[in-house]
């Protein structure tokens, strides 16, 4: 039995490729806006804003970083398989340190958890109340022995797949689990494998998973489970959450930050006017 990830989709190859070769473009412009400006008209006071110039540099870099990881990851697709005795995986992760080589014995598995995995979030940029997300979830499996953990992330065009490794594990007579919680998304590094392996060896996290054939209802049945079980309180404890009240944070420390930043560069060219 083997298992290796896909590529990306078409239409989002296309938008990873077009996307940053525009945003890359503006900040570019944006960068050299102000040379070109002190050029056309060496003013003293023009030359706070070389420092947007340098800010521009910066995007331009990480941006380009962005660019070069997602050629990466396309070049790079995860590939598992269950031999005789083993079961073999070669794991290529966006996050650093994630990209491993892995061999289990199969009698040392203990437990397999399965949960859900954020591929893809996007967020239009419109005015509340009609800014909509979109989470792309994909089903994730945990193959955990007592000291480690292998997981595999499944495409959504591959969930006969998935239901193929649930069932052999289940004639493996392997305890199959699950929890609603989403600890992981694709390069944002919510959580590490091995935060991931030591929550998910905790009873207070996951619940018997029992597949019937139906994956979707399954899941469902599998959710309410949980919800009963630990309650609904508990989903708001998970990386996915933490993550995303810190992002409200940095959210909220950047725009106060453009602000003083608008403000002193505003200020310094005044400045500079005035003392020449």
């Amino acid at each position: 039995m083997k298992y290796q990830e896909r590529s990306t989709e078409s239409f989002w190859r296309i938008f990873y490729i077009v996307g940053p070769i525009i945003i890359i473009g503006v900040t570019l412009a944006f960068a050299a806006l102000p040379v070109i400006l002190i050029l056309m008209n060496p003013k003293p006071w023009l030359i706070p804003l070389l420092s947007l110039t340098v800010l521009g540099g910066y995007g331009v870099y990480r941006f380009l970083q962005l660019f070069r990881q997602l050629f990466w990851k396309e070049r790079h697709q995860s590939h598992y398989e269950v031999t005789a005795t083993h079961i073999e995986g070669t794991t290529y992760r966006h996050e650093p340190g994630e990209s491993v080589e892995q061999s289990f014995p199969l009698d040392a598995i203990k437990q397999v958890v399965f949960f859900p995995a954020i591929v893809r979030k996007t967020e239009a940029a419109m005015p509340h109340p009609y800014r909509r997300r979109t989470i792309e979830l994909c089903p994730m499996l945990a193959i955990m022995t007592k000291e480690d953990s292998m997981e595999i992330l499944f495409d959504q065009r591959d969930l006969a797949a998935f239901e193929q490794w649930i069932q052999y594990f289940i004639g493996d007579s392997v305890p199959i689990f699950y929890t609603p919680k989403r600890l992981y998304w694709i390069g944002a590094n919510i959580a590490t494998r091995r935060e991931r392996f030591a929550m998910l060896r905790r009873p207070e996290e996951i619940i018997p998973f029992t597949y019937t054939g139906n994956l979707v209802t399954d899941e469902e049945t599998a959710v309410g489970l949980w919800t009963e079980t630990h309650g609904s309180e508990r989903l708001k404890e998970g990386p996915y959450q933490a993550y995303e009240t810190k992002q409200k944070n940095v959210k909220l420390w950047t725009a106060v930050g453009t602000l003083v930043g608008v403000g002193l560069l505003v200020g310094s060219m005044f400045a500079i006017a005035a003392l020449t």
